[in-house]
């Protein structure tokens, strides 16, 4: 096996190589690389806090002046161009909107024309359900799976699992 592989050589490595590795080091590996991760956000935050202390006044002068509450606003500091954005995120009123759906709808005009309707069952519910309501619903069911996912959690000191 080849000790050797530290996280500054493993992205050379391929995943056949690392499979290969005996488990205490790819948990150490696994460990190091979550420790990075968690600095390295940890870092970005800051960094992302100070930019928008350093540039919240100006932003908003520039916005104001603008006439621009949200979306990119551009501006200089020397040599280089800040480029700030503040994204629009509409939140809808579900309950009032199926009263306006309804309201378009007797009024004779096509509510599709207007908003988009989407239906959602959250799989505990549907877990829950007893089997002849779930009938009606598996027609229109997929089920997909995400991307597997695994820990190496290291024995206790009482012997492990």
């Amino acid at each position: 096996m080849d000790i050797s592989i530290t996280l500054d050589t493993l992205p050379e490595s391929s995943p056949v190589q690392l499979a290969a590795l005996p488990v205490e080091q790819l948990a150490t590996l696994m460990d190091e690389a979550d420790a990075h991760l968690r600095r390295a956000q940890a870092i970005k935050r800051s960094l992302d806090e100070a930019v928008a202390h350093r540039y919240d006044n100006r932003t908003s002068l520039v916005r104001n002046q603008n006439q621009k509450p949200t979306g990119i606003v551009r501006f200089d500091d020397g040599p280089f161009v800040v480029i700030a954005d503040l994204p629009k995120k509409p939140e809808w009123d579900q309950e009032r909107l199926a009263t306006i759906v309804g309201q378009i709808r007797e009024s004779g005009e096509n509510p599709m024309d207007y908003v988009e309707v989407s239906y959602r069952v959250p799989e505990s519910r549907y877990n829950a359900w007893p089997t002849s309501i779930r009938k009606y619903f598996e027609p229109a069911r997929t089920l997909k799976v995400g991307r597997p996912t695994f820990k190496l959690e290291r024995p206790t000191s009482r012997g492990g699992r």
